[in-house]
This record gives C-alpha cells, sequence and structure tokens, in this order.
C-alpha cells in the first residue's frame, strides 16, 4: 500500500507545495522518513518520502544532496523551510528538476509529525480497506465456489485480484483458466512439479507468478497458478491461499463421494462372500464392478503392506473410473474385479508399487464366475496364491493346467504321505544303485502309459523303459496298468517335485 503525491498536496491544513521534479510526481510513497543526516543512503530502502530542513546542508551542497536521495529510490523529498532555511536552496531546486524527483516544500507552520500522520493514517485507511475487500471476495469466492465449482473460484479469483489465474489437474492436465486463453505458465508450474509439494514464486519484471499446489491426503491434485503484471500484495496473497483451501475441498467431494460408495461395495461383498446376501441383491449394489455378462474375478494378494497396496489400487482404479471393492483381513487383501481383467492387466495395476512394498507381494487370481460364484472364484483365489513363490509373485488359477489340486494345503498333506512311501523309496533306489526310476516313472504316467512316447522323451530302447518300470512296480507292489494308480503316483510325483511354501 501506498499514498500518491498529487494526495498528499490536496490534505488541508498541511500547506504543502510541489516546488520541483514535476515528472516524479506520479511516484508513490511508502512512508515518511524525516532525517537531517546530509547522506541518509545506508538508512534507505526506497519508496519514502523523506522529511528535512536542511540543518547541516550548505546552499552549494544541495545537488550532490539530492542526487543522492535519488539514486537511494526514495519516492519524494519534503524540505521544510522557515528554520534552517528560508527558502529551499536552487542547488536543490535544479536537481530536484534533473532528477525527476518531487520536491514539496514544507512551511514552517506545518510539523513534521502532521505530515508523517497524515500518511500513517491514509495507509492504515488502505490497509483496513484491503482487508475488508479482502473478506468480502472471500465470502464471494465461497459462494462461487458453491455454485460452480473450480471453475468459479478460478473466475472470481482472477476478478478480485485482477490476475490471470490457471487451475492445472494434475491427473490429465486439464486446464481451467480465466480470462482465456491461458497464460503459459509451463515453466513455474514445471518448477513446482520438481519440488515436490513445494510452491512457487517467480518475480520478474513487469511479471509476478506464484504457483500453489492443490494437495489433499499428501498427493497432489493440481496446481493453482496466478500471473500478475506487479507484486502480489500479502492480502492477496491470502486470498490466492483461500482459493486453495476451496478447490481442495471441492476436489475432495468425489473423494468422499468414492469412499463411502467403496465402503458399501465392499460391505456388500463382503456379506456375499459370506454367504449372507442373495447373488441377485448383491449384484445391484456391485454393478458398477463387474464386467461383461456380469462376469466378475477374485483377486487375493498377500503382502504385509495390505493398507498400502490397497490404496495403491484405491488409486489405479479410481483412474480407470472403476470402484475398489475388497476385503482386509491381516496380511491379506481380497479385491474384487472384472470377469475381463486378465493376468496381464493385474500386472499393470500393481506395476509402480514401491519396491518396498513389490517385493513381499504374491498375488492369485481366481477365472471368471457369475456373481453368484464368488465363494467359489475366493477359493480358487486362496489356491493360485498357493502356488505362488519368490520366482513367481502372481498366478492364475487354472484347473486345465493340473496344479490345482496341488495348490490345497489338505491335499497337498495327503500327496505329501504318498510321496514319501512311494516316490521315496524309489528315490532311494536310485541312489544306491545309480538307476533312473523316479525320472523314468515320471515320464511314464505324464506320457499316459504310452511306451514308445515316455522311451522317446528318456532318450532309452523302450525295452530299458519296460524294465525300469517293472522294477518300479515290483518295488512298490503296485499295477500301473491301473488307471487310479497312475494318477495317484504322477500327484505324488509332482508333489515331490514342488518346492514347498
Amino acid at each position: 500500500m501506498s499514498v500518491g503525491i498529487a494526495w498528499l498536496l490536496r490534505q488541508p491544513g498541511l500547506g504543502l507545495a510541489l516546488r520541483a521534479g514535476r515528472s516524479g510526481q506520479e511516484r508513490l510513497i511508502d512512508f515518511v522518513q524525516p532525517t537531517e543526516l546530509v547522506d541518509p543512503r545506508p538508512w534507505l530502502s526506497g519508496g519514502e518520502l523523506v522529511l528535512t530542513t536542511g540543518l547541516g546542508l550548505r546552499d552549494e551542497e544541495g545537488g550532490d544532496y539530492v542526487r543522492r536521495l535519488a539514486e537511494a529510490g526514495i519516492a519524494a523529498l519534503g524540505f521544510g523551510t522557515g528554520l534552517s532555511h528560508e527558502q529551499i536552496p536552487p542547488s536543490v531546486l535544479e536537481a530536484a528538476d534533473a532528477a525527476g524527483l518531487a520536491l514539496l516544500e514544507v512551511p514552517y507552520t506545518t510539523p513534521f509529525a502532521a505530515v508523517s500522520r497524515a500518511v500513517t493514517t491514509r495507509l492504515a485507511e488502505q490497509e483496513y480497506e484491503l482487508v475488508r475487500r479482502a473478506a468480502d471476495t472471500q465470502v464471494r469466492i465461497t459462494r462461487a465456489a458453491l455454485r460452480g465449482g473450480v471453475t468459479a473460484i478460478v473466475r472470481e479469483l482472477a476478478v478480485s485480484t485482477s490476475a490471470s489465474v490457471v487451475y492445472v489437474a494434475e491427473r490429465d492436465d486439464a486446464v481451467i483458466a480465466h480470462p482465456m486463453p491461458a497464460p503459459d505458465l509451463t515453466e513455474p508450474i514445471a518448477e513446482a512439479r520438481r519440488d515436490g509439494t513445494g510452491s512457487v514464486t517467480l518475480i520478474r519484471p513487469g511479471r509476478t507468478v506464484t504457483v500453489q499446489p492443490v494437495v489433499h491426503g499428501g498427493i497432489v491434485n493440481g496446481y493453482l497458478a496466478v500471473q500478475a503484471d506487479r507484486p502480489l500484495q500479502n492480502v492477496e496473497l491470502v486470498l490466492i491461499g483461500h482459493a486453495v483451501s476451496l478447490v481442495t475441498l471441492e476436489l475432495d467431494k468425489p473423494r468422499r463421494l468414492r469412499n463411502e460408495r467403496n465402503d458399501l461395495g465392499s460391505k456388500v461383498f463382503d456379506l456375499l462372500a459370506a454367504g449372507l446376501l442373495d447373488a441377485g441383491d448383491a449384484l445391484e449394489y456391485l454393478a458398477d464392478a463387474v464386467g461383461r455378462r456380469n462376469r466378475v474375478r477374485v483377486l487375493r494378494l498377500s503382502t504385509p503392506h495390505s493398507s498400502e497396496v490397497r490404496r495403491h489400487l484405491d488409486v489405479v482404479l479410481d483412474a480407470r473410473r472403476r470402484p475398489l471393492y475388497s476385503r482386509e483381513e491381516g496380511d491379506e487383501l481380497t479385491v474384487l474385479l472384472r470377469g475381463d481383467d486378465s493376468i496381464s492387466d493385474v500386472t499393470a495395476m500393481l506395476a509402480d508399487l514401491p519396491t518396498k512394498h513389490a517385493r513381499p507381494l504374491r498375488t492369485g487370481l481366481s477365472p471368471a464366475h457369475r456373481i453368484a460364484e464368488v465363494r467359489q472364484g475366493l477359493e480358487q483365489a486362496e489356491h493360485a496364491l498357493r502356488t505362488t513363490d519368490a520366482t513367481c509373485r502372481i498366478a492364475e488359477f487354472d484347473a486345465t493346467h493340473g496344479t490345482a489340486l496341488l495348490a490345497s494345503p489338505q491335499v497337498r498333506s495327503v500327496l505329501e504321505s504318498v510321496a514319501a512311501s512311494t516316490v521315496t523309496v524309489l528315490a532311494a533306489y536310485d541312489r544306491e544303485r545309480g538307476a533312473q526310476l523316479v525320472p523314468s516313472l515320471r515320464a511314464f504316467l505324464e506320457a499316459n502309459g504310452h511306451w514308445e512316447s515316455a522311451a522317446a522323451a528318456l532318450d532309452v530302447h523302450r525295452h530299458t523303459l519296460r524294465g525300469r518300470i517293472a522294477k518300479i512296480e515290483q518295488l512298490l507292489d503296485v499295477d500301473l496298468g491301473d488307471a487310479r494308480v497312475r494318477a495317484e503316483l504322477l500327484l505324488a510325483v509332482l508333489i515331490a517335485d514342488a518346492p514347498t511354501s
């Protein structure tokens, strides 16, 4: 805030008169500084109305005195007459005209304190007026937010500050600006992005830009940028902060609605999984989460960072305009996906997880099911999860691959018992005699008892293979011509080869 020289000259009772430096009378006075120092430059910062009686100033020094004040960037010089000098020295008048520094005569009857009080009072009035206008503007911006959201906030802030205002969304770089077309704020916004969540202010001749991030929950949703052709006042910065808060609240409305929808859908998913809700009733609430032909898949995740992984999936699905219906149980997270989501889609959803969260994560995905078969999908996702290990962290349940039974802990326990009395016996024989009974048995069983195929896989003559199979039947006291015996032994061989979890 500042006071114009013309305004000061018009104040009754002061009796001030402009004596020289008329070309500088458009300058603005920030405050009043009385001083009798011949060189007060070390104590000046620019914009002052310097008041002096020229107490220690000789007439011939007037030119240098004025030039020093002009170099300091003062707004004007008030020279009091009738005390040290009956009139303003000619050297001061000439130098003021040459420097374009407004020179005011202060009559003997006008105390310097009266001049200071007039300027201070006017500055206080301006301050009050600015605060009052800012309060009114805050009300208008708030009302605008209720009526027109972010677009209205941007427009009202631009009108109130006489500046250009732009909001840029972080997700898709969508731009809301007033007035249009939007000024190019690429550089300061890019700088704000590099700095994380910090604000950026650039002040250049004829241009001031401030960029404020709009942050909610630690996530930057966008940037509000204001560009003016002058320095921004403190009260205007307060208005910008208020606008940022309103934009944050406005952007938070969909988030709150999404959270409520996710919570409701997750509860319905939980009731459906527990068999406490009819599939038809559940579909009314879960319709926005199912895929084509009302099919769903169940994703089961095992991780010590389940909450962080859930938040990550929420962001990913939100970007795809999809809800997140989930169940969190200790270190395991269950998510309802669309039936047309593939294993590659799941991999893409988890691709940007931080390394510390991704490293221990293991994931199982069920096949597509009708909504009424969610419980079956839960079991299959769990089976798929149990097949994962450090080298294969994501698996899809597929009964046609012959590994579904091996994923069940109960079945594994039975098969491990069978393997202990069969495969282990053959392995011990192989170690003692240098035989190849275990690989021969596996090749024979995987070839469905076809001698030529099994012998070719082992690269041995079929008669050699027949001899080995006969030895196996003798050691185990079994008949490998029986399909049920072959099936049980194949599973025993597979479980013996499978890594322990």
